[in-house]
């Protein structure tokens, strides 16, 4: 019996392709479940617990009022899930004034409020990093925030780690 036949099949049983395509389906098989049996549990980063004070500056009065405790904040972009609101501050919003006689003075902005709250949320932490969703978390960096019905741009005050 010959190896190949006149119609291209292995010993006139299996086409020399059809041997080609399910030698490669094995070896990949073999090769993913290899890949997977290597995957160190200790690679995989599980988010720990955060605690985030931000700052809002110059809100009206109507936009202060629905930010409440509990609301569940998420990034502007990604929709990822930040924290939940743990304190509202509210103060008076002020800017810097030059008076007639050339003097910078701090005046209160009439109907307009400053922000400070805290977040209750979880974030990846490496050795480089605070991560949440795509955001890099950083003291002095910019954040902005959403909820269903408000937005708020940000600048992060603080980040503490939280026992677990």
């Amino acid at each position: 019996m010959p190896l190949l036949d006149e119609k291209g099949r292995l010993f006139g049983k299996i086409n020399i392709l059809d041997l080609f395509i399910i030698l490669m389906i094995g070896i990949l098989s073999i090769g993913g479940f290899y890949k997977l049996r290597r995957i160190d549990p200790t690679d995989i980063v599980i988010p720990k617990p955060i605690e985030l004070k931000i700052i809002v500056l110059d809100r009206e009065k109507i936009g202060v009022d629905m930010i409440k405790e509990g609301d569940i904040l998420k990034e502007y972009d990604t929709g990822t899930v930040l924290g939940k609101i743990k304190k509202v501050e509210v103060y008076p919003a002020s800017t810097e004034v030059e008076t007639v006689d050339g003097e910078i003075k701090i005046a209160e902005i009439p109907d307009r409020y400053d922000l400070i709250i805290t977040i209750d949320g979880k974030a990846t932490v490496t050795e480089n990093s605070i991560i949440s969703g795509k955001s890099e978390l950083r003291v002095g960096s910019k954040l902005v925030l959403r909820t269903q019905t408000y937005a708020l741009s940000s600048t992060i005050l603080e980040i503490n780690l939280k026992e677990e």
